[in-house]
């Protein structure tokens, strides 16, 4: 607790004050990470329909990267406690994910757009994954090898 304090640039006692301990600190940047990230799914969701198959497959990858770009502590902290909590949440990102889709072509039925986002979910598991482990010069070649993957997979299931 005392790390979290320095790099917020409060002391100690204060931080007591609103958490009891480093889980109710990771639940709170959780959840305001996640409040965050739900205007970005939204914004998404109300594009989604205007855009092809191909753009749409694209903006799903750069959506999660700039997500994490922008939110680096979350990776760490999405199973941070692991708890039964921790799959909730990875069911409200499928949830956002089927919901884009959805969006996308009306006629998908939710329980296609769920197991269709759950694919999408996994790919995207690898792309984070690997995309915050590579070095530099790589980090633009493995997005452009996510894209075709989820293109190749998602264009076919979403033509209308």
């Amino acid at each position: 607790m005392s790390a979290i304090a320095e790099r917020a640039n409060s002391c100690i006692g204060s931080l007591y004050q609103f958490f009891l301990n480093k889980p109710s600190v990771a639940d709170a940047i959780r959840a305001q990470y996640l409040n965050e990230i739900e205007q970005s799914w939204a914004a998404l969701a109300r594009q989604a329909a205007d855009l092809d198959a191909d753009v749409l497959a694209c903006r799903l990858v750069s959506l999660q990267l700039e997500i994490v770009k922008s939110h680096p502590a979350l990776l760490a902290l999405m199973d941070v406690p692991p708890s039964p909590r921790a799959t909730t949440r990875r069911e409200l990102i499928r949830a956002r994910i089927a919901t884009v889709l959805i969006a996308h072509k009306p006629r998908l039925s939710r329980t296609a757009a769920m197991r269709i986002a759950s694919v999408v979910q996994q790919v995207s598991r690898g792309l984070l994954t690997l995309y915050a482990r590579a070095d530099a010069d790589q980090k633009i070649a493995i997005v452009d090898d996510f894209k075709a993957v989820l293109k190749g997979y998602l264009v076919p299931k979403l033509k209308c």
